[in-house]
């Protein structure tokens, strides 16, 4: 296999348009060239990836020729320790003034450091309008907005996953690697997350550290096979106002300090994850939301940025028509969704959920509404007769089966929320063939400085 395996290059490129993922596109020699790093517009030099030929190749910038106006000093160089702080060496700057690009601080998980947030909206923007058209076959040209409350883009997660190396430092991965990035504080982290001094912690035996904000109490699942005095290390470490979690060595059996967790959330699981077992504090974290708790555990799916609850539960509820006489919410997580449109308009609320903790939390959070939950896949349930479906998928989508279910429903509105644009624009198309017409499509930047947005889809028939 080593004898056609393409080895890696210096190129000069001209970029020419935002991809997928936070890439950006150049061609050489008529071969598509996916680049990490660059902005639409510049002149770069980059290495390419050896490995197996393929159609396109992939390459990182080493040094910026012409740089774009939107370009900014690399954000990720604010959450390491160690390197240039002036981002030269293998990823040093060039050009126009020499400004950074990135280097050896890069890390997976922030595609958009080096950009102007404004500007990575409309990027944002642009490969969300590319991929309605060219997967779905739709033609709109729908805005990203702001996150409410939005400044400079890094004060945000309320969820942040860390890897550990072997030594015990936690930290970011590089970009398709398994290499750990050591990090000081977790990057994007808001408020108490933020300040973690994670360059303080050594874990070694752990894999991930899986950390947890929600008012004005925390959580943090140790996963992996660190020793007891590790794990107590790491107790001595963690703010009192922070429980521990971590995974049990052995399928749950009753033994052990404390209670059993929960399953993994429903976006984030994990096959290989195993039972978990409260070493301090509480396995459930409270949300509130419009003046309303919700209960979720530690280790269950919520929204990641700190306004994105708010702000899609006002969306849905702005979308509802103005007669609502029953409503089902489809991948209903702990009831979010769902119990915010119930709430607005009296409706009964059917929601189904794979996850079964989850359902069990839902359950909780709509003890004083009219609801019924399924804790089932989606694509296994059977709808009942609901006038309004709202939809929450993870990445993957809805898929066929589901979206053909919608299709035989006896919903006149749909309310799709999506994560991933690539699979919204195969769903849509499914719907819109199946009778439903768009009302409206509208991004919203609720994971800024990444390649990911969350989009709002309307459609009515």
């Amino acid at each position: 296999m080593s004898d056609t395996s393409v080895p890696a290059r210096e190129l000069t490129l001209d970029i020419e348009a935002p991809a997928a993922g936070g890439a950006t596109i150049a061609r050489h020699d008529g071969q598509v060239v996916f680049v990490t790093g660059a902005l639409p517009g510049e002149k770069v030099r980059v290495r390419t990836e050896a490995g197996p030929p393929a159609r396109f190749l992939r390459a990182t910038v080493t040094e910026v020729v012409e740089a774009s106006a939107h370009r900014v000093p690399d954000r990720r160089l604010d959450y390491v320790s160690t390197g240039p702080a002036d981002g030269s060496g293998a990823g040093s700057a060039g050009g126009n003034g020499g400004r950074p690009v990135p280097g050896p601080a890069g890390f997976g998980g922030m595609e958009f450091a080096h950009v102007d947030l404004a500007h990575s909206r409309t990027l944002k923007a642009e490969v969300l309008h590319d991929q309605l058209k060219r997967i779905g076959h739709i033609d709109a040209d729908p805005e990203v907005l702001p996150a409410p409350g939005e400044t400079d883009g890094t004060d945000w997660r309320t969820r942040v996953q860390l890897a550990v190396d072997d030594a015990g430092r936690a930290g970011m991965l590089a970009p398709r690697s398994h290499e750990v990035i050591p990090v000081t504080t977790p990057p994007l982290a808001a408020g108490p997350l933020h300040e973690l001094d994670i360059a303080g912690l050594r874990a070694p035996g752990v894999r991930r550290l899986e950390f947890a904000w929600a008012g004005d109490r925390g959580a943090l699942i140790v996963r992996g096979r660190p020793t007891a005095q590790v794990l107590d290390a790491i107790e001595a470490w963690l703010p009192t106002s922070f429980s521990l979690l971590a995974e049990a060595a052995e399928p749950e059996n009753g033994r052990g300090r404390g209670r059993g967790g929960r399953p993994r959330g429903r976006r984030r699981a994990h096959a290989s994850a195993r039972p978990l077992r409260v070493l301090r504090g509480e396995p459930t974290l409270t949300e509130t939301v419009d003046g309303r708790d919700f209960a979720v555990g530690a280790d269950g799916f919520w929204q990641v940025h700190r306004s994105a609850a708010a702000l899609l539960s006002s969306e849905v509820v702005t979308a509802l028509p103005a007669d609502v006489d029953a409503i089902t919410d489809l991948y209903c997580g702990v009831g979010l969704l769902g119990i915010a449109a119930a709430r607005a308009t009296g409706a009964p609320l059917f929601g189904v959920e794979g996850v079964a903790a989850a359902i069990a939390h839902a359950r909780e959070n709509a003890a004083d509404l009219e609801a019924r939950f399924l804790a089932l896949g989606v694509d296994r349930a059977r709808l009942p007769d609901s006038d309004v479906i709202i939809l929450d998928p993870p990445r993957a989508g809805a898929g066929r089966k589901v979206a053909s279910a919608i299709i035989e429903s006896s919903a006149r509105t749909v309310v799709y929320v999506s994560c991933d644009p690539a699979t919204l624009a195969r769903d849509l198309a499914a719907l819109t063939d199946g009778g439903f017409a768009i009302e409206s499509l509208t991004g919203f930047d609720l994971f800024p400085l990444t390649a990911h947005l969350e989009t709002i889809t309307v459609l009515r028939r």
